[in-house]
């Protein structure tokens, strides 16, 4: 029996994922600063300084995620036929960050092995990886193979995407396939 997968009207999947995005990076930013404030019960002088080790990594996901947002709230504008960045202009510019992207998610590794050399304090660094992995799963997730969890009749499918990754069965993303339209140097017709 073929899967079903739940859809919505396209106005409102759109903004679903636009808004989504948003609210996970709150979500994600404020579980962080919690966590943080209660492991380490520090009230005095320290009471909001920034552990590196877990923060850069929190920092990459919320720039890669924030992206997101604008992509998909973009092509809610085109969908409502309001004033956007064309599919071109889109792929120029994320063609863009997609390797600003890379440099800083490239940019942790040595800053984390510098961490566990110096035995840095453990739960940073695990908080750390975790929030790294994210950032990566973010990057494939937009920028290469769609990577969206989906729903059969109301259920979460979380190791679907993750067998599509692995066996390299994924669809490209929409944002890859517009940064494709630009890369190839497809003009849309009505700038030939």
């Amino acid at each position: 029996m073929a899967k079903q997968l739940k859809k919505r009207p396209i106005e409102k999947e759109l903004k679903f994922l636009a808004d989504f995005e948003l609210y996970g990076m709150f979500m994600f930013a404020g579980i962080y600063f919690a966590a943080k404030y209660i492991v380490d019960m520090d009230l005095g002088e320290n009471a909001f300084e920034l552990n590196w080790i877990s923060f850069y990594p929190l920092f990459i996901f919320s720039v890669i995620v924030v992206e997101g947002s604008f992509y998909w709230r973009n092509k809610l504008r085109m969908v409502k036929r309001k004033t956007a960045f064309s599919n071109f202009e889109i792929g120029r510019i994320y063609s863009k960050l997609r390797w600003i992207n890379v440099i800083l998610l490239a940019a942790y590794l040595p800053i984390m092995m510098i961490a566990v050399l110096k035995k840095e304090d453990l739960s940073g660094i695990i908080v750390g990886i975790l929030l790294y992995f994210m950032a990566v799963i973010e990057q494939i997730n937009y920028f290469h193979i769609r990577l969206s969890y989906e729903t059969v009749y109301g259920t979460l499918l979380i190791l679907e995407p993750l067998k599509k990754l692995f066996t390299g069965t994924g669809k490209r993303s929409q944002l890859r396939k517009d940064i494709d339209t630009y890369l190839k140097g497809k003009l849309p017709p009505q700038s030939q």
